[in-house]
């Protein structure tokens, strides 16, 4: 007769209010600054600080009447959905054959293309920054610099995201569509892409985040035309600016808060799917 191996871990009552009040210590300090944020971008006064000076929402049209803001948030969506499309792609095209194909040094393609996630962000600018000023073409600054960088620092959050998806796809049904005579690229189209389109999705969502956030590798790439968030850093220098950028900033996380969230309901979604629930 089988034993059952499953473990369980006894917690006393001690036990669960300690690990209830470092969670709730732990949702303090990870969203305490996003509230306050939220809470000054409707204060009345020139300050973010308390106490408040009254509640209004006159910032948030000062601050969407600004032609400089304007032009930072539409630089911010034109790299994100560059950056976003480009990294999905190459994520996808680089996973597929990593999950289901016997590749030559799978594990040290797989560990190379995750190496960004582990290099300190100001090094990777100040490497990109010597790539494009003075490597091959010289390619220079600007949004087109900066949606590149972005690309290279956001496919491994895309390959996290499709490799394990694409790798746990039962290899029965390709089988069985080249059993039924299609060929590779019928295979992915029909059978393969319906399956992992929830997960495609989630990588863009999430590389579109990272590159609408992202501040240090945008900063050293910069010139006349600037993302948000270098716009946002270069403002916070002024404090009379301090109250008009506020708004946006907190626009932006709430975008960013349902982007991710939405994300993560999508490949939950696909995961559901491929097990037929």
């Amino acid at each position: 007769m089988a034993r059952d191996s499953s473990t369980f871990v006894v917690i006393s009552p001690w036990g669960k209010r300690l690990l209830g009040a470092f969670f709730v210590v732990f949702l303090v300090v990870l969203y305490l600054p996003t509230v306050l944020l939220i809470i000054f971008s409707f204060n009345d006064g020139t300050v973010a600080a308390f106490p408040l000076e009254g509640l209004t929402t006159k910032y948030y049209g000062l601050a969407f009447s600004s032609e400089e803001i304007r032009k930072a948030l539409g630089a911010s969506i034109w790299v994100g959905l560059g950056a976003a499309f480009v990294a999905t792609l190459i994520a996808l095209m680089a996973s597929y054959p990593l999950a289901r194909r016997n590749v030559r040094g799978k594990a040290l393609i797989s560990a190379l293309m995750l190496v960004p996630l582990v290099v300190p962000t100001v090094v990777l600018g100040v490497a990109l920054l010597i790539l494009f000023q003075r490597g091959p073409g010289q390619i220079g600054l600007g949004l087109t610099r900066i949606m590149l960088a972005h690309v290279v620092i956001a496919i491994p959050f895309a390959v996290l995201i499709l490799l394990p998806r694409i790798a746990s796809i039962d290899r029965r049904l390709e089988e069985a569509a080249y059993d039924l005579g299609a060929t590779g690229l019928q295979t992915f189209r029909l059978v393969m892409l319906p399956l992992i389109v929830p997960s495609i999705i989630s990588a863009f969502l999430i590389s579109f985040v990272f590159s609408i956030d992202e501040v240090v590798i945008a900063s050293f790439l910069s010139s006349d035309q600037v993302t948000y968030p270098v716009y946002l850093y270069s403002g916070l220098k002024f404090p009379e600016k301090t109250q008009t950028l506020i708004p946006v900033a907190t626009i932006m996380i709430v975008i960013s808060f349902a982007l991710a969230f939405g994300a993560e309901a999508i490949r939950r979604y696909g995961d559901r799917r491929l097990v037929g629930k």
